[in-house]
């Protein structure tokens, strides 16, 4: 963001993989309701008889010792992605030419079956990727999520619509809604609509400097889940070292520092970002 002057875009290589999956601009279809987000995720983790296969993984959680849970779920999510997330994303980042060519080559030799359930799975754990953090990067923004902002949208609220686009804007033309009613508007219907929605797309979402960018993604995160302000400064303190950002620039040290950041987040998100 800071390189990009408040303008959000995905790293080269993850616009690369929704391109070649044929992923598209769908994934915005999930921002109608929240629990789609998370159905992407279940479905790429669990391809075919996603139903069953949860019920076997409930089960087997159940059975795990309280102590042993996360590890357990560590474990399950490493054989799936081939790695943690990180080293998934380090993967996708520092591949080579002869590395690309490797997989495309492995990929031909698949039956079409096996394919088309590799290219399924691909396009769905994406989607649950760029949905999961457009989602939050409008909770921090505009304090609503897209998932709340698009069915108001969908509704008639001009100032959803505006505010959702603002945040991503392939949902006009990934989503039918969106895209007709920009269309629409091109032939003069309601000009000052149009005005308005021109001005958000104009509009970077993040117009000032963000000193701690990672801090911020983490407070959007467990406001995601209502715990920002019911968590204490020191555990999300020691969330923020166990992402790994001890020593770097503008590194957080101190729990009043946490309480400051998390005050003045709170205020951008009336005042904007």
């Amino acid at each position: 963001m800071a390189k990009r002057n408040g303008w959000i875009k995905m790293p080269k290589e993850f616009e690369q993989i929704r391109k070649n999956s044929d992923l598209g601009d769908s994934y915005v279809l999930a921002y109608e309701e929240e629990n789609r987000i998370l159905s992407c995720l279940m479905k790429s983790l669990f391809p075919g008889d996603t139903s069953n296969q949860l019920k076997q993984f409930d089960n087997e959680f159940l059975a795990v010792k309280e102590n042993e849970k996360l590890e357990f779920v560590d474990s399950y999510l490493s054989e799936k992605l081939g790695g943690d997330l990180f080293h998934l994303f380090e993967k996708l980042s520092d591949a080579t030419n002869e590395d690309q060519e490797i997989v495309r080559k492995e990929l031909e030799a698949l039956s079409e079956d096996e394919k088309r359930e590799i290219f399924l799975s691909r396009q769905l754990f994406f989607a649950y990727i760029y949905a999961y953090f457009y989602n939050h990067i409008a909770l921090m923004v505009h304090g609503q999520k897209l998932t709340t902002l698009v069915p108001l949208a969908l509704k008639g609220n001009q100032k959803a619509f505006c505010k959702a686009i603002q945040v991503d804007r392939n949902i006009l033309t990934g989503h039918p809604y969106f895209r007709d009613t920009y269309a629409r508007l091109q032939t003069g219907e309601n000009p000052n609509f149009l005005t308005d929605i021109t001005s958000y797309i104009n509009r970077p979402p993040i117009q000032g400097r963000i000193e701690y960018p990672a801090l911020y993604m983490l407070f959007a995160v467990l406001d995601g889940f209502k715990w920002l302000d019911e968590i204490t400064a020191r555990e999300i303190l020691d969330l923020y070292n166990g992402m790994g950002f001890s020593g770097d620039h503008g590194y957080i040290e101190d729990e009043n520092s946490v309480v400051k950041k998390r005050i003045e987040y709170r205020k951008k998100q009336k005042t904007g970002f």
